[in-house]
């Protein structure tokens, strides 16, 4: 397996390194770097430094072990790095860009490359990271988590399918896929726990970010269903693009727990950024408990224009507003 690193991405992490290493008082890399950077100053014309630095920062990038780390992640699990034929490390400015995939899509220059290890069976990885993960004692810790994302890729069992469509409105598309990554790492670092390695998260930690995603549900069933999915040996990636786009599937995956409650099944979840079944537009303001709050002559006049809907289906609170005024209208007449 080959590593890559963007040279951009090689020099920054090791300029902030030595930044932060004097800043804290030990000047070591600092002196090290000045003792090879100044001869090419004082032996290169201007035009020529270029490659030479890039050459010294290639150089320290590995003597000071940063390129081990990425190798040592893959170490951990062998049939995985049988599987790679190389992998390119990127740098990102900000750490909702940071990611491990897949490569599918090639430029010119590694286009012949990747058609090499391709015939072999083998895939290309991408890895996109902050500089400063890389003198984070956490890297390790997060490599090895993401690299659980492309093993489970990678078995045919998991039926990955990067082309599936999610929501129908960006609103909606967002909150599927940030459910799905909670769904998701939720179970790498439950499994990672199994294997006995320290995963990213505890299972308090990701109780309390699912929690977050999944505020709809009442606090003691959300306990029976987090504990229902942390129980769960193995999804596909279909179930979980499932879950995270139906709260009620999520909720038929709650288990008997001490001092939780296991829900009653409903046709539906009104969730924020959802489309309203009468206009069709997302909303956030929904009305619920429509036969308490609302008239039932206004309810029928609904099913009158909306054949199969139900009052349990919600509705946006402009449509609800909009519907008492027409149906006071039409008994008015």
């Amino acid at each position: 397996m080959e590593l890559r690193f963007q040279p951009a991405l090689i020099q920054e992490v090791v300029d902030a390194f030595i930044e932060k290493t004097e800043r804290e008082g030990d000047p070591t890399f600092y002196k090290e770097f000045h003792e090879m950077a100044d001869p090419i100053y004082e032996n290169f014309p201007l035009d020529d430094r270029e490659p030479e630095f890039q050459k010294l920062y290639q150089y320290l990038f590995g003597h000071w072990g940063f390129a081990d780390i990425i190798d040592q992640a893959f170490n951990e699990f062998p049939d995985l790095r049988a599987r790679i034929g190389i992998v390119l490390v990127r740098g990102v400015l900000k750490e909702d860009q940071e990611s491990v995939d897949v490569l599918r899509k090639w430029g010119t220059v590694e286009e012949d490359l990747a058609k090499t290890f391709e015939a072999k069976g083998q895939k290309g990885v991408g890895i996109k990271l902050l500089p400063r993960r890389f003198y984070d004692p956490a890297l390790a810790r997060f490599c090895r988590h993401e690299l659980i994302h492309i093993k489970d890729m990678l078995d045919p069992a998991f039926l990955y399918d990067p082309d599936i469509k999610v929501g129908n409105t960006p609103g909606e598309e967002g909150l599927i896929l940030a459910r799905y990554r909670v769904l998701w790492c939720l179970w790498i670092d439950n499994r990672l726990g199994l294997w006995g390695k320290e995963p990213v998260f505890s299972k308090e930690q990701r109780f309390r970010e699912f929690s977050t995603w999944y505020r709809k549900i009442p606090g003691k069933q959300l306990v029976a269903v987090f504990e229902g999915l942390w129980a769960t040996e193995f999804f596909t990636h279909p179930e979980l693009i499932e879950l995270a786009t139906d709260t009620l599937k999520v909720m038929d995956r709650a288990i008997e727990v001490e001092g939780a409650e296991v829900p009653e099944r409903k046709k539906v979840m009104l969730m924020p950024g959802f489309p309203c079944p009468l206009c069709g537009f997302p909303t956030y303001n929904w009305v619920e408990n429509l036969e308490q709050d609302v008239e039932p002559e206004v309810l029928d006049f609904i099913r009158e224009n909306h054949p199969g809907w139900d009052p349990e289906y919600g509705g946006c609170d402009r449509c609800i507003e909009v519907y008492k005024l027409r149906a006071a209208g039409v008994h008015g007449d």
